[in-house]
């Protein structure tokens, strides 16, 4: 294979942005994925793009969710004016739903000057008549937003191509070559692949590359199922309530999700899933009771030990790198996250301790993300 400046194992939604990051700054990038398309959890997810401040970000993980809630507006622009593909970004306000309100929680909003308002039930009527009553102790977010997940992707790789990104689909990496403390090419099916700088961002396939590295942090598949509705029932506001979530995707069409399953590279769908997950909109929405419910699919999140995500260079190689592990948190924090990469890459100064992500020897706890997804 010819030579590149960089090879991305992964083409996901975190290996698509690093690759157009990087691209775009004129470097050479080819994307590997052992699968044809990117039905995974890039796809299938529910594109939450919760609000954020960077500049007052708490830790260096609130700073890619906020970050990136900054960057998605810009990189949605961008796209459509490159690709002409749109992906749907936009402002649609989003309610969380709680048994009592969270005054730590609603600290650190102020804090970083997330804008959010709770709703009386009196004015709850007035913003979701459609939400069961009972679910009175509510928090609005004006700002929260939404992304279509398969059209981001489509632009993402669309762009790419533009960039003169290399795309080898279908292609499984079986090991790393080294030499010294150089990886110096990727053993594959279909040859061996070299280049200068090697990412690794293969969502929850990343385990088998961090086991190769000695690295002990374990990089594992949590299931998340998905329902896709057909309703006549008019609303505009994303729903959160714990690790369940609402999504009007407008046209009618409303997304449901989703479970957390710890079954392995089982990406089949469950009756029991699927009952659950109607069930939890009727009980919020009781109107939904009536809709049509026109698919349901599931995605392979990237759950990780050290419950942070894992970002940045591998102590056990010069060159290679990093960007896995994002669990329910992948979509929103990419652009944020391939910025990092970038960065790092190019000896670029963010202005946040890059070693707070790659600590992967040592097994720590993070505080609960302000937002789920």
């Amino acid at each position: 294979m010819d030579s590149q400046d960089v090879i991305i194992v992964g083409a996901g939604v975190i290996g698509l942005n690093t690759a157009y990051e990087l691209a775009r700054n004129k470097i050479k990038v080819s994307l590997i994925d052992q699968f044809l398309g990117y039905r995974k959890a890039s796809w299938a997810g529910a594109g939450i793009i919760p609000p954020g401040n960077p500049d007052l970000a708490a830790n260096p993980a609130d700073w890619l969710r906020a970050k990136s809630s900054q960057l998605f507006p810009v990189l949605s622009s961008e796209l459509l004016q490159f690709t002409n593909i749109n992906n749907g970004y936009f402002k649609c306000g989003g309610l969380e739903l709680t048994s009592c309100y969270d005054e730590t929680n609603e600290q650190a909003w102020a804090n970083e000057n997330i804008n959010f308002e709770r709703i009386s039930e009196i004015n709850l009527k007035s913003l979701a008549p459609h939400l069961d009553p009972k679910h009175c102790k509510t928090t609005y977010f004006p700002e929260m937003a939404q992304i279509r997940n398969p059209r981001h992707l489509k632009a993402l790789t669309e762009a790419c191509k533009l960039l003169g990104v290399r795309f080898y689909n279908d292609c499984k990496i079986t090991g790393l070559i080294k030499k010294g403390q150089q990886v110096i090419g990727l053993e594959s099916g279909s040859g061996v692949f070299n280049a200068g700088q090697f990412i690794i961002t293969a969502g929850p396939w990343s385990g088998d590359f961090l086991q190769e590295e000695k690295i002990d942090t374990h990089i594992f598949p949590i299931r998340g199922q998905m329902l896709l509705m057909q309703t006549s029932l008019p609303f505009k506001e994303i729903i959160l309530k714990e690790k369940c979530y609402i999504v009007p995707r407008g046209e009618g069409l409303v997304l449901v999700g989703s479970t957390e399953e710890d079954v392995g590279f089982n990406g089949s769908t469950t009756s029991e899933g699927k009952d659950y997950l109607f069930k939890m909109a009727c009980d919020l929405i009781p109107q939904l009771n009536n809709a049509k419910i026109i698919d349901h699919w599931s995605g392979l999140r990237p759950g990780c030990s050290k419950n942070s995500p894992l970002i940045g260079k591998s102590p056990e190689s010069d060159n290679l790198y990093f960007a896995a592990g994002h669990f329910r948190q992948g979509l929103q924090t990419s652009p944020a996250t391939a910025l990092l990469i970038k960065s790092i890459l190019m000896q670029e100064d963010l202005g946040i301790d890059n070693q707070y992500f790659m600590k992967p020897n040592e097994q720590f706890q993070v505080s609960k993300p302000l937002f789920q997804s």
